[in-house]
């Protein structure tokens, strides 16, 4: 049985995604990235992942603060993330998987990838962990998390960019569905409700395939607004 993290598989579609482009005729191509096109493709990657990380981690620290305890799930000392977050390869790869696959609704290489390193870069909310003081796991694994990000994302590199706000709130939904499939039968546990509830909210089975269509579906929409302000400006 293949597993999802085989590397062999993770470079073939890495391969086939950014090696390669169809002709009309159905012919492959080998794309050609121009240096400067590939520079600026690099530092639109960089800059949106590196800020979405920022965002995260700053998001996580409202939960250090005893003034935000009403509407959060208990804090408490969750310990080194290297030690007790169970980080491991499969854990990365499918995250950026999962991510690649909601990125292809958007038909443009530059946000396929973004795609795949945003549900990477939200595990920068664990990074609160390395103060070794009382927090809250996960905040950033929530759908005020993924509102809050939207319109700063879709500002952040100067325009109002709709693909890149919508995944910005369809990565939070991807990788909280991975993070489901990959618990398994025992299931995982997410502050997704907050400030509506403070519990942690437990979700199992298959409800990975919910989050994960949630996610296409945004990503989609985003896609679309794109398009559509293209072609009136385009008018």
């Amino acid at each position: 049985m293949t597993r999802l993290g085989d590397s062999r598989i993770v470079a073939q579609i890495l391969h086939k995604l950014i090696a390669y482009h169809f002709g009309q005729n159905g012919e492959k191509r080998l794309l050609k990235i121009p240096a400067t096109k590939s520079s600026i493709l690099l530092k639109f990657i960089l800059k949106s992942s590196g800020i979405y990380a920022g965002l995260a981690t700053a998001f996580s620290l409202i939960g250090i603060f005893p003034i935000f305890g009403e509407y959060l799930p208990k804090s408490y000392l969750i310990g080194n993330p290297l030690v007790v977050s169970g980080i491991s390869i499969e854990h990365v790869v499918g995250h950026v998987v999962f991510g690649l696959i909601v990125g292809f609704v958007t038909f443009s290489i530059r946000y396929i990838l973004v795609a795949g390193l945003f549900p990477i870069a939200l595990d920068s909310d664990h990074l609160v962990q390395f103060l070794n003081i009382d927090a809250v796991p996960r905040l950033g694994h929530s759908f005020l998390f993924g509102i809050i990000s939207v319109p700063i994302m879709m500002y952040a590199i100067g325009k109002k960019d709709y693909r890149l706000g919508a995944i910005s709130m369809a990565s939070v939904l991807t990788h909280i569905s991975f993070d489901i499939l990959l618990s398994g039968k025992s299931g995982s546990q997410f502050p997704i409700l907050i400030p509506v509830s403070n519990k942690m909210l437990m979700l199992i089975g298959q409800d990975w395939i919910f989050f994960l269509l949630a996610a296409l579906i945004i990503c989609a929409t985003g896609t679309f607004f794109a398009k559509n302000l293209t072609n009136k400006t385009q008018i």
